[in-house]
């Protein structure tokens, strides 16, 4: 069934909605913004962390053949990884849900791989980078703060919660992650220089990138992208 968003700026079916792929270094917002595009605009927020855990929960033959290699303390290969997203966005297209990517793909041969599902009629049609400097992730991480208990993302600066220290979602404490500290901020910031800084060439190449500064207030950032996706 094709299902239309009749009360926001989007005047598009399911069908007619482009794919996405959000790509930005650790704490330029593709979370947020992406969780947002999910609840606005009817679409699936797919991530590959989450899709392991989800198979492994299940107990597919997939999740069992990825909980033993997480297990052993290695990381799933480009060829179970691919096999998994080829399985959920097909899925996807089948029953006419729009995706947003998150966190894949991450190298030029799962981009290659991704390209070759358009023989099957699942194209991406929008990639969003989100722009940010490594001081301003820095600067951005270290005010960024978590629910302990529903995950709700909040920022000190650009988006605090309501009450200091309690999620505006569940009530419970909002705390600091282990991971923005800024050593560990470097070390992720040097993981997706390397793996990541490719892919905008080859997304500019196909003329379907577009750049948004992220390090502006969150409802600017947020305008800008609906605007990348010609939503106005």
């Amino acid at each position: 069934m094709i299902t239309k968003n009749e009360n926001l700026d989007c005047h598009l079916t399911n069908e007619e909605k482009p794919n996405i792929i959000f790509l930005g270094a650790p704490g330029a917002g593709k979370g947020s913004i992406a969780s947002r595009i999910v609840k606005e605009y009817d679409y699936y927020q797919l991530s590959t962390g989450e899709m392991f855990r989800e198979e492994i929960r299940k107990q597919t033959p997939l999740g069992l053949e990825i909980k033993s290699i997480l297990d052993s303390g290695k990381y799933v290969d480009d060829s179970l990884t691919n096999r998994l997203v080829e399985q959920k966005v097909t899925e996807l297209v089948n029953n006419h849900k729009p995706f947003i990517l998150d966190g894949y793909p991450r190298t030029i041969d799962q981009a290659n791989f991704l390209r070759s599902l358009e023989q099957k009629g699942i194209k991406i049609g929008k990639v969003i980078l989100l722009n940010i400097t490594s001081e301003q992730v820095i600067e951005r991480l270290s005010k960024r703060r978590v629910c302990s208990n529903c995950k709700k993302i909040y920022h000190l600066q650009f988006n605090p919660p309501k009450q200091e220290g309690i999620c505006d979602k569940c009530g419970a404490s909002v705390v600091k992650r282990a991971d923005d500290e800024p050593e560990v901020i470097k070390k992720r910031l040097a993981i997706y220089s390397e793996q990541t800084q490719c892919l905008i060439g080859y997304y500019k190449d196909l003329s379907i990138l577009s750049e948004i500064n992220s390090y502006q207030e969150y409802e600017s950032v947020y305008s800008d992208v609906k605007k990348a996706l010609k939503w106005f």
